[in-house]
């Protein structure tokens, strides 16, 4: 695969989804399971952080 083909805009929108939607859901689960105030829920949103 050549540099030119691979960076199309079709490959940054899956990129873009394959690594958003992870965290995106995580942090809306968060919202309505009331993991979010726990300790364990602001660990869970720290390291989505720092991977993305």
């Amino acid at each position: 695969m050549t540099k030119d083909k691979f960076l199309t805009v079709r490959w940054n929108n899956l990129l873009t989804l394959a690594l958003g939607l992870p965290a995106i859901i995580y942090i809306i689960a968060s919202f309505f399971t009331l993991n979010w105030s726990t300790k364990g829920g602001l660990i869970g949103l720290s390291i989505i952080g720092a991977l993305y």
